[in-house]
């Protein structure tokens, strides 16, 4: 029997972490409509506000940094969320939001590249869909 409920989220929310960035650049071409992007920030948000941030900061972080890892997860979703916002709302500022969020999300994607190959924590085996490991 196929998962329900939170379990059989974790595919949809891996779909729409691993796609923000492609919905992001595409809109920023022009060839992903405004209500796409909105909708793509809006179903991820969605999701993790009712049932919690799907992945999570190494156990091999000291406790500060564990607690800042969560922190840094919600803000860049939430600055997607707001960049998707200000698009719907038709702001010039959305651009530069955007990118902004681009950028965060290199710095998140370096954190990860990191914390796999200096802490040896298995993060790829859980970030990656399985037929990629």
């Amino acid at each position: 029997m196929a998962p329900r409920g939170p379990a059989a989220l974790g595919g949809v929310v891996m779909a729409l972490h691993w796609t923000a960035l492609i919905a992001i650049v595409a809109w920023l071409a022009g060839v992903l409509p405004t209500w796409a992007l909105a909708l793509h920030a809006f179903a991820w948000a969605g999701i993790s506000i009712a049932w919690g941030l799907r992945g999570g900061p190494s156990p091999a972080l000291p406790d500060p940094w564990r607690k800042l890892a969560w922190l840094g997860q919600a803000a860049l979703l939430a600055l997607y969320v707001v960049g998707a916002v200000t698009a719907l709302m038709g702001l010039v500022a959305a651009g530069s939001i955007l990118m902004a969020t681009i950028a965060v999300g290199v710095l998140h994607g370096m954190f990860n590249i990191w914390r796999a190959s200096v802490l040896g924590d298995g993060a790829f085996r859980r970030m990656l869909p399985k037929a990629l490991w």
